[in-house]
């Protein structure tokens, strides 16, 4: 096992797996964020190169590229193990049975239907010709894993069959979502007749499967159907195109929220056709079974805080679009909107004219003049109808915006644009009810535990110690101190000594003359030490007292008084 986690950290550096899931920021020799395990205005996140290791100052989180998986994407090692061995293109040739865990087993599962489905795709040409028709080309089928489940006309047990002679169990397939138990005895295929489109992680492994529904669509079923709440799925964590779209986010600093499935395929295609210099749509991803979520954002917010949303600019469509807008305002977004032609969604658009599509993104306008914009044409722009319309519902969406200097920039807008004084609108959001519960985004959060306090003395050898580890040499410190850490990095740990480094390096970097500073440190260190053996004398004393025995109080009040003097 040992020499698959080297193999691995030999080919990926933690800059480049730290930074395909968050935006990264060069400080120095080092490299900071706005950590995405708990909420933060300034970073406290650093990554070292240096060292292969990361950590968080704030919620005191941190290891290796490992660690940083297993965190991120909520697994155990062996999952962790396994993304980064598929990443860096490790085969794992050491695969203990007690080592393999469920998930790992249920992941492969995953492949196989997926191998599966995608065979019968290849023998269903009437399917095949409706998804060209759609504009998907054979090579996006590919790349995307699309597949097809064969209908209930030639038997409800395909999938079924085939995992079972592949060697898994019944409890096996029905934790990955793809059977449904019938009678005690019986299993079925819950996919059948639909087109596969797999559901994707933020690593790209196959976690589920969304069914859209082949032919003519039977009255009580859904046109569109997706695995249940799974060891692997959970819907409100999936963003359908998020693992192909992630570094095109960062890169743009943009994220494009669609509606469906086909909107995120032809946008991916279609940068893939004009290719990378021209810019494009590949930062294209979608919500999957489910409405937009806090953890949706989350994912989200770990490489921009842009999303730009596309949905019809009908009242039906703006009417579905409020929830989303609402959330990723109260989780601190700057929210824009693209306008789309009536009864047309993204794939539409794209497959008669990609750079109309492209155009639209480029033009995509905040939320709050987007929304006026729409008002203003709908009512008239000096109507009584278009004020009472704005008050309504633009300026709640002013309220929920959490920058301070942004929401006095749009009330100063919205004034000019009904041609009011700001303090009308000002009087008007004092109004306006927004639950407390609702305002507050809980993105990012996490409970943190109380710590231990530390006492000056270990702080100050902490100190001590990350310069030396830093420095990597101990003469740097004075013979004192060094007799004192050496005892305090005994029982710790690498990860913790890394640590250390870090801060170290991190607060004393810039610092012209350290050895001032660590002379300073280590007359304080003796200083907490005479303090401590004072301290430890004054009880003796007291228990001394309280035995009588005053010959050996008075020794104890001689060697009180002597180290006393060296404060």
């Amino acid at each position: 096992m040992s020499s698959n986690v080297e193999q691995i950290k030999q080919r990926l550096t933690i800059v480049d797996v730290v930074g395909s899931y968050i935006k990264l920021q060069k400080a120095g020799a080092n490299y900071k964020a706005c950590c995405p395990f708990h909420s933060e205005k300034s970073p406290s996140f650093y990554v070292s190169p240096a060292r292969e290791m990361w950590h968080c100052f704030g919620c005191n989180l941190g290891g290796d590229i490992f660690e940083f998986v297993k965190q991120i994407e909520g697994v155990e090692f062996p999952e962790a193990l396994k993304t980064l061995a598929d990443r860096a293109g490790v085969t794992l040739v050491f695969q203990n049975p007690e080592v393999r865990s469920e998930k790992t087993t249920l992941l492969d599962l995953m492949n196989d239907a997926v191998f599966f489905y995608q065979k019968q795709l290849t023998e269903k040409e009437e399917v095949l010709n409706y998804l060209r028709k759609r504009g998907l080309k054979n090579e996006t089928l590919k790349n995307f894993n699309i597949g097809f489940a064969l209908g209930e006309e030639s038997g409800w047990r395909h999938l079924f069959t085939f995992l079972k002679n592949k060697g898994y169990s019944i409890d096996q397939m029905e934790k990955a979502g793809l059977v449904i138990k019938k009678d005690t005895e019986s299993y079925y295929d819950r996919f059948r007749g639909r087109i596969m489109f797999p559901l994707k992680d933020v690593s790209g492994r196959i976690v589920g499967f969304s069914g859209r529904v082949f032919g003519e669509e039977k009255e009580g079923v859904g046109k569109y159907i997706n695995t249940p709440q799974t060891v692997l799925y959970d819907k409100s964590k999936i963003l359908y195109g998020f693992d192909r779209a992630k570094m095109e986010i960062r890169k743009k600093d943009a994220c494009i929220l669609v509606e469906g499935q086909m909107d995120v395929i032809m946008a991916h295609q279609a940068e893939g056709a004009r290719g990378a210099r021209e810019g494009g749509v590949s930062n294209t991803v979608a919500v999957s079974g489910t409405a937009l979520t806090s953890s949706h954002l989350e994912i989200i917010k770990r490489l921009t805080n842009n999303l730009i949303m596309a949905f019809d600019s009908d009242e039906a469509g703006l009417a579905a679009a409020k929830r989303s807008i609402d959330i990723a305002l109260r989780s601190g977004f700057e929210v824009r909107a693209v306008a789309l032609p009536q009864g047309k969604d993204p794939a539409d658009v794209i497959l008669v004219n990609p750079e109309e599509w492209k155009k639209a993104i480029n033009e995509s306008l905040h939320i709050i003049e987007f929304y006026l914009n729409i008002l203003e044409e709908k009512c008239g722009a000096n109507s009584r109808e278009f004020k009472l319309s704005v008050e309504k519902s633009v300026l709640p969406y002013v309220l929920l915006i959490q920058s301070g200097v942004d929401r006095s920039h749009w009330v100063s807008y919205i004034a000019k644009k009904l041609n009011v004084k700001e303090e009308t609108i000002l009087e008007e959001m004092k109004k306006i009810h927004i639950d407390s519960k609702q305002k507050s985004s809980g993105v990012g959060e996490i409970k943190i535990e109380k710590k231990e306090t530390k006492t000056r003395q270990n702080l100050i050898k902490e100190k001590l110690a990350g310069i030396m580890l830093w420095k990597k040499d101990k003469r740097i410190v004075p013979s004192f101190a060094r007799d004192k850490i050496k005892s305090f990095l005994e029982n710790m740990k690498s990860s913790e000594k890394g640590k250390l480094a870090l801060e170290a390096e991190l607060y004393y970097g810039d610092m012209k003359e350290i050895e001032k500073e660590i002379q300073t440190l280590a007359e304080d260190l003796k200083s907490e030490d005479t303090k401590h053996q004072l301290e430890k004398i004054a009880n003796e004393m007291g228990a001394l007292e309280e035995k009588g025995d005053a010959i050996a109080l008075e020794e104890k009040l001689i060697e009180f008084q002597k180290l006393s003097k060296e404060l």
